[in-house]
């Protein structure tokens, strides 16, 4: 009897330890299998870091941006322009001795200021010092600067007119000019602004008249004071412009020219003779020029 007992009591306590050991181990083998997941997707983490690591380093051995090419304005050149000219001509009318004497007309000014096309040829050298370009240039241009003024009818020294078909007539016209002149400018990269002036020169007609026809049918004999010359004059010029670089050897440019080729007097004498009457002109020559051209750079 009391070996049963002991027999049950023993396989009793075994049953009762298997039945708290199970879950325990249970346990431990679900932190176990925890930690090893943990640790598996640690593990899965690790490639993507040197992935980022040769992006940077990619990032870091790009080659850098190729510096902008600064534009060279030195050296010479040579180019072509055309443009329009308008030009100042006031033409004064002087009675000779005086206009007391000659009543039949009084002193008078017309403006056959002269307009039209032009065109021609350039060339220079630059020489470029950081922003600031210096050199010079010398042009000549072919003109059809021309411009007539009349005023009828002639006005006497008291106001009244003079009877009959009687005008005043003034004209001018350039032939051609030229420029021998320095250029400075500031640069911005390819874009060039500068000033110049200096030396100008032309060739130009000068005509006027006087005529005092009294009127129709024309007479035999009326008086006039003609009078006409041609000639190469010399002054100055100023003026400014832009430049801008195309590539290497070419480059366009705009500019402006004001010159000046001082006054031009010539004294009439009456045809047929009429002394002591005479007719005093002098003319103004002087022109505003705008030219667009473009130059081959060596």
């Amino acid at each position: 009897m009391f070996n049963s007992v002991s027999g049950w009591l023993i396989v009793s306590g075994l049953a009762l330890v298997l039945g708290v050991t199970a879950p325990i181990s249970a346990s431990a083998q679900d932190k176990k299998d925890s930690s090893t997941a943990t640790n598996g997707t640690e593990g899965s983490e690790l490639p993507a870091r040197p992935a980022a690591a040769n992006i940077g380093s990619a990032r870091l051995n790009s080659p850098a941006p190729a510096p902008t090419t600064s534009y060279n304005w030195t050296g010479g050149y040579v180019g072509g322009h055309a443009g329009w000219g308008r030009g100042r001509a006031n033409t004064s009318f002087t009675p000779l001795p005086n206009a007391t004497q000659f009543i039949d007309m009084t002193p008078t000014t017309l403006r056959p200021d002269p307009s039209g096309f032009n065109g021609g040829a350039q060339g220079g050298y630059n020489w470029q010092t950081g922003r600031f370009v210096i050199g010079g240039e010398a042009d000549i241009s072919w003109s059809r600067m021309s411009g007539t003024a009349t005023v009828t009818p002639i006005i006497k020294n008291n106001g009244t007119p003079f009877p009959g078909a009687g005008f005043l007539t003034a004209h001018q016209d350039t032939k051609w000019f030229g420029t021998v002149r320095p250029r400075a400018g500031i640069r911005f990269n390819r874009m060039l602004l500068y000033g110049t002036g200096g030396l100008a020169f032309g060739h130009v007609n000068y005509s006027a008249n006087a005529d005092f026809r009294p009127g129709t049918p024309t007479p035999i004999l009326f008086f006039q004071y003609p009078a006409s010359l041609s000639k190469t004059k010399a002054g100055w010029t100023v003026g400014g412009g832009v430049e801008v670089g195309i590539n290497k050897h070419w480059s366009w440019k705009a500019e402006y020219l004001y010159y000046d080729l001082g006054n031009q007097s010539i004294t009439a004498n009456p045809i047929p003779a009429n002394p002591p009457f005479q007719v005093a002109y002098r003319w103004e020559t002087r022109a505003h020029t705008f030219n667009a051209g473009i130059n081959y750079r060596f």
